[in-house]
């Protein structure tokens, strides 16, 4: 199954812990995830867990715009796009879930 997963939140909304609690056992069940940081979202790139989907196996993008706004830049594992991307996610996957 394809999941895609739009996170756009704060960090200190404690989002990312529900993405992570949707997203670990996905991964685990062999289930594609696509993952897209946008607006507030963007400040996840600078946590490890980010990056440690990306090693095992999801596909993570982020808003070039949003990163770029905040000063965020990425080590190199995740992709900076559009919102273009986003709209390919959300039509291309299975299921889609918003964190706005």
């Amino acid at each position: 199954m394809k999941i895609g997963i739009l996170l756009s939140t704060h960090p200190e909304n404690h989002d990312g812990e529900r993405v992570r609690s949707i997203v670990e056992p996905a991964l685990a069940s062999g289930d594609e995830i696509y993952l897209y940081l946008l607006d507030e979202g963007a400040r996840f790139l600078t946590q490890d867990w980010v990056h440690s989907l990306v090693d095992r196996g999801a596909t993570v993008y982020t808003c070039a715009y949003a990163a770029q706004n905040r000063r965020i830049s990425d080590p190199g594992k995740t992709t900076f796009c559009g919102l273009v991307v986003l709209t390919q996610i959300i039509e291309g996957c299975d299921r889609f879930l918003a964190f706005a």
